[in-house]
Order: C-alpha cells, then structure tokens, then sequence
C-alpha cells in the first residue's frame, strides 16, 4: 500500500478520535459538567453581573451561544443526511453518510486539534509580544465613552479588512490563509481550520493599526469577542439558513451570503467581502459584491484539492510556492513569486484573481453593477463632463472601463 495512503487512512482515524472527543467536550465539558460545577459558562454569565464585570458576561455569553449554534447545525446536518440516505440498507448506508460527514467536518475538526496541540510546541503569545513593541506608537488613547467604541471598532474593521485583502494578495500570505479556504462545503466549523502561524500576521497587522489610531486597549478583548462570534456565525451552512441575506440587515452588515461570497471560487466572487461584520470598508475600496441569484457558490481553491486531504489543504500551497521559487529564474521572478498575488507567473498575470474576475465581468457586464458602481457614476454624471458618446462601468477592484 502505498505512503498517500497510509497517510490517508491515519488521517481518517486521527478525525474519527477528534470528532468523537471535540463534540463530547463541548456538550459534556461546556454545557453540562463545568455548569453543574459552578465554574462554566451559566456561572460566567450570572456571576459576572452580580460583580458588574460585563464584558466577562458578554464574553461567556457569546461563547454559549456559537458553541451551541455549532452543536444544533451539526445535529441538523446528521438528521438531514439519514433522512437523504434512508433508502440505502446495511453498512453501505453508514458509507455513505461517514464520507459526508468526512466532506464536511474533517478538515475543521483535524484543524482544531492541530490548533490545541501546537501551543503546547512552538506557538508563541504573539499578542503580548508585538504589544509590547508597538505601544510606543500609540500617540493619543480615545476614552471609553460610546462613540469611542464605534470609533474603534471601525478601526478594528478596517485592520481586518487591509489583513485578509493583503492575505488574498501576496503568495505567501495566501499560503497561510489558504486552508481556511480549502473546504467544499461551508459550515462554522469551517472557522476553526486557520494555519496556526497566520495569527502572527494578523496579530500585527491589528495591533499596529489600532495603537497608531489611539484605540483604547480596554476595548480589544470585547471587539475581539464580538467581531469573532460573528465571524463564526458567517460561516453557517446552506443547510442551516438557506437564503442567508437576512433580509434588510444584508445592508447593515456582513451576512451568510456575503461570506459564502467571499468563499466562492466563481470568477464572479473571487477576493471580495474581505470584511468580518461591517460592509463599510468593502463598499469603499470596490470590493463588496452581494450574492447573485444568477451565480451559484462553488467552494474551495481554483486548483484541484480533495478537501477531504488534509495534508494537502492545510500544506499543499506552501509546497505549491516552494516549488515555483526553486524553479524560477533569477533572483527577481523568484521574490515575485512570493510577494505577487496567488496566479502570477512570469510569463502571465491572467491566472491571478483579479485578472479572471475582469475577464468574466467584461463579458456579463450586468453582474458588474453594484450599489457603489450606481453612485460613482450618479456623481460623475451630475460633476464630471463625459467625453461624447462615453459610457464608463466601473467594475469593482478593476477601476474604470
């Protein structure tokens, strides 16, 4: 038997284990064992009031809550699958359902084991570290009164917004960011599959915005919680919320169908809504793009992975770009590999994002039309003097065509 399958089968008994110990800590440990003890989640949550400690209460609450949330779409997803399979008899129905399961929840559930396991080796408190270089930088604090903690928390969706455009866009970052990408299927457990070197970057790329903008470092731990817990929720399956705009909150914030947006490999959807809760920043950079009933999302990378590989999820494109630097020529095609977007050859940047979604959008131009493009056009029909017989479309994140 060959090693590609041998890794493959350890890698289904090592998610078999997880599977089965992840989901009995959260129901056992989290829900009802550390709550009968007085030192879970429900005592978090009472407790913290009485002491007038709010942000521990809103922090133990959210946590329940995404927690739980995990735990209802996973059962839904067992209900719908035996209901789908149920005219298949004997051990071929359990098959079926197990390479569902696999498809779905594998790679999340091996990402968070890898996640726990690896600070116990080599991962450092990054927070703590870059805080303490960067606090110099901090020229003015703002208080902690509300409108600060607007003020800050757009300042904190702004750092998430340049982090994760910025890991769309440099091979190597992409490198790291990737596996989070990788899976077929979306799902919350989706969240938890993060390389556990990529917080380092984003670890400095927030802190160094938000102590330069004189954001209040009260307020971090409770943004954090926040922004995270709807991160996570994003992230649910078709499954559980089908639609997944919202209805009117789809113009408030980032929904589900924003974020399956973001995770589809559709020429149409590739790097846009980089943002975690606000549309704000995507709409001012030209990178919000809403779900078209026309367009089905299709998950996953451009290239070919079984997502059901986690080697290759979570590795594979460090080995990709390993393998492109040591082929390349010359010392400048070689960093440019590095440091240009996921695509780009010296031959040819048409492979790139940004490339194949200009390339689709000049051909369906109508999908190019955006509430942004409306206004941008609006304001230089009514201020700018169009050249005779001009009629310039913005497409987002391409400029004007």
């Amino acid at each position: 038997m060959s090693f590609k399958k041998n890794l493959y089968r350890i890698e289904n008994l090592i998610f078999v284990a997880a599977f089965g110990f992840i989901l009995y800590k959260m129901v056992y440990g989290l829900h009802i064992r550390m709550s009968l003890k007085g030192n879970g989640l429900f005592a978090g949550i009472v407790q913290q009031i009485a002491k007038h400690q709010y942000y521990i209460t809103l922090i133990s609450f959210i946590i329940f809550v995404n927690s739980s949330l995990v735990l209802w779409e996973i059962f839904s997803f067992f209900v719908l699958s035996f209901k789908t399979e149920r005219e298949a008899k004997g051990a071929d129905k359990y098959k079926r359902i197990f390479r569902k399961v696999r498809l779905h929840y594998k790679s999340s559930f091996l990402a968070l084991l890898v996640t726990n396991l690896l600070p116990k080796l080599i991962v450092v408190p990054v927070f703590w570290v870059w805080f303490s270089h960067f606090k110099g930088l901090q020229l003015f604090t703002v208080n902690l009164k509300w409108y600060s903690w607007v003020y800050g928390y757009f300042c904190w969706e702004f750092a998430s917004w340049l982090f994760h455009y910025s890991s769309h866009r440099v091979r190597l970052l992409w490198c790291f960011h990737s596996p989070h990408h990788g899976p077929s299927e979306i799902n919350m457990t989706v969240n938890w599959i993060r390389f556990f070197a990529e917080s380092y970057y984003a670890t400095f790329v927030h802190l160094l915005i938000l102590l330069v903008l004189g954001v209040n470092p009260a307020m971090f731990f409770t943004i954090i919680a926040i922004d995270g817990a709807w991160g996570i929720f994003t992230h649910i399956s078709e499954h559980a919320i089908a639609n997944g705009r919202l209805g009117f909150l789809q113009h408030l914030l980032i929904t589900p169908a924003h974020h399956r947006v973001h995770h589809a490999k559709n020429h149409l959807y590739l790097d846009t809504n980089f943002a975690n809760t606000l549309p704000l920043w995507d709409w001012v950079f030209g990178t919000l793009q809403p779900l078209k009933d026309e367009v089905k999302p299709a998950y996953g990378l451009l290239r070919n992975l079984d997502a059901t590989n986690f080697f290759d999820l979570y590795l594979g494109e460090f080995l990709l770009l390993y393998r492109d630097v040591r082929h390349a020529q010359g010392i400048v095609n070689k960093v440019s590999y590095i440091i240009r977007p996921p695509g780009w050859n010296p031959a040819s940047a048409d492979n790139t994002a940004a490339v194949l979604r200009q390339k689709f959008l000049e051909a369906n131009p109508g999908l190019a039309v955006t509430s942004r493009v409306r206004l941008i056009n609006w304001a230089k029909s009514k201020f700018l003097k169009a050249e005779p017989g001009s009629n310039p479309v913005e497409i987002p994140g391409a400029g004007i065509i």
